[in-house]
């Protein structure tokens, strides 16, 4: 089992992605300059700087703004003439102003979202090497386990999971158990030493236990960092 990652994006994605930005820039701007001066169809360039949030490049907001910004100003040279210069120059100031400002916003969501895929990166990279085993439970159903939990779970069969994360436990601890998850899940975080409990089938072993809430896939799970007592 391994953390996923959906940031990553492949690289023919990507392709396809610029080559619709650039299709879309150079329609609008056809657009642009074969309508009169009163028609702002230069608006619709949004739609490619949109665009640049589905390609993860920080500065691919700015390169599409620009190029709008001087196709904008072209499209003012060469449209036909049905209004004021001067209204139709103040318009397309503004919504050369309108199309900065929605680039620095797409920049700074950009640059946010690669903070937090290498921030993932670093737990994952944590969580993997660490020797202490750590499981994470939701529905009563093993959903991940680090490397060392990993060997916890695994017997001849392959890796095992439960309908019922007590039934690891001897009988004796259940209780105590079933009340510390309770816990965890009003924010508690819990620590639990001594447990019994049998992951493979004939094997039991001695265990210390933390337990806390975290969210995993949008709701509710349990995480279990153990630590197995050497011989036990």
């Amino acid at each position: 089992m391994a953390i996923s990652n959906n940031i990553t994006q492949p690289e023919e994605n990507i392709v396809q992605i610029v080559s619709l930005i650039l299709i879309f820039i150079i329609l609008i701007f056809y657009s642009d300059i074969s309508t009169p001066l009163g028609l702002m169809t230069g608006i619709l360039y949004f739609i490619p700087i949109m665009m640049t949030l589905y390609i993860r490049y920080q500065n691919g907001p700015f390169v599409v703004s620009g190029i709008s910004i001087f196709l904008l100003w072209i499209g003012y040279l060469l449209s036909p003439r049905d209004m004021s210069e001067f209204y139709a120059l103040a318009n397309r100031a503004f919504f050369s102003i309108l199309l900065i400002v929605l680039a620095i916003m797409i920049w700074r969501n950009i640059v946010r979202e690669s903070t937090l895929q290498r921030d993932e990166e670093r737990f994952r990279t944590i969580v993997e090497s660490s020797p202490m085993p750590i499981c994470i439970f939701k529905d009563e159903q093993l959903q991940f386990a680090n490397t060392a939990g990993i060997e916890l779970f695994m017997d001849e069969n392959g890796l095992k999971t439960t309908t019922d994360l007590l039934n690891f436990f001897n009988y004796e601890d259940r209780e105590m158990l079933s009340s510390s998850m309770n816990k965890a899940h009003e924010g508690a975080r819990v620590e639990l030493a001594d447990l019994r409990w049998n992951p493979k089938e004939n094997r039991t072993e001695t265990v210390d236990l933390w337990i806390a809430e975290i969210v995993w896939d949008s709701s509710s799970a349990i995480q279990l960092t153990l630590n197995p007592h050497p011989g036990s």
